[in-house]
């Protein structure tokens, strides 16, 4: 496995714009965000390991994460957890990877 393999594990960068946008629909549908102790009602849309969506605009403090339990987790082999305050897969894997990401 590559070092890109290791940060892109939805493989966005082989996608086209259609094909991003049906698994974004996909990865909203699965996830379990809505039912975290982080989460804050209302906030969407979810699935924020998915480097589509982004931070949560209303989180401000995190609680007990349930992002390993997650079948979208499981189903594209993650890494991290808190993607709805700390960033996406690929974000966070960049940082740990010693790349640039988000602020």
């Amino acid at each position: 496995m590559s070092k890109y393999d290791r940060i892109d594990k939805f493989n966005l960068e082989k996608m086209s714009d259609a094909e991003t946008a049906k698994k974004q629909e996909y990865v909203e549908k699965k996830c379990k965000c809505s039912g975290c102790p982080t989460y804050v009602k209302g906030d969407a849309p979810v699935g924020y390991c998915y480097p589509v969506i982004g931070t949560s605009k209303k989180i401000q403090w995190e609680k007990e994460c349930v992002c390993s339990t997650c079948p979208v987790y499981k189903e594209y082999e993650l890494d991290f957890t808190h993607y709805c305050t700390r960033c996406s897969q690929s974000c966070q894997a960049m940082k740990v990877e010693g790349g640039a990401g988000h602020d």
